[in-house]
């Protein structure tokens, strides 16, 4: 009535781990199964490692506060002198909102020149012609072709 459960017997030749030096484990020949000249030899190519994508918080700060550290104070400078030329008009003191109006489009004026220098002295370079080869790394010496040495 109920079903017979064997195991079924591993002969000695399949079921060992053992190979001919007495070494465990099973034997491995990676050489055997691949044709001579493959690509075998090469060894694989590691995984690129991506970078994240930076947010615009990090690119601002590492823009404005890191490299061109004088435009973020130019523009809080500029802010400062239009705030107090705004309170000085409401408060009726066309002196004081007439100072502040043209030290704010002072302030304005040196924030665009400090912007304008940062983005030239980026850009230029001490080369005489960028991109030009140098006689002197041609091996030439730096030597006239007039002057013969004998």
């Amino acid at each position: 009535m109920g079903a017979i459960h064997s195991t079924p017997s591993f002969s000695s030749a399949t079921a060992s781990c053992e190979s001919n030096d007495g070494s465990s484990g099973p034997s491995y020949e990676p050489d055997s199964k691949i044709p001579s000249g493959a690509a075998s030899s090469v060894p694989p190519a590691p995984m690129p490692v991506l970078a994240r994508p930076e947010t615009f918080e990090e690119k601002l700060y590492r823009k404005q506060f890191k490299a061109e550290p004088l435009v973020p104070i130019g523009c809080l400078t500029t802010a400062y002198f239009l705030g107090s030329g705004i309170k000085s008009f409401y408060n009726r003191d066309p002196v004081k909102s007439q100072s502040m109006m043209r030290l704010r489009v002072a302030s304005q004026f040196a924030t665009l020149m400090i912007f304008i220098g940062y983005a030239g002295m980026n850009a230029f370079t001490f080369e005489l012609a960028p991109g030009m080869a140098v006689p002197s790394e041609q091996g030439y010496g730096g030597k006239s072709g007039g002057d013969k040495e004998e």
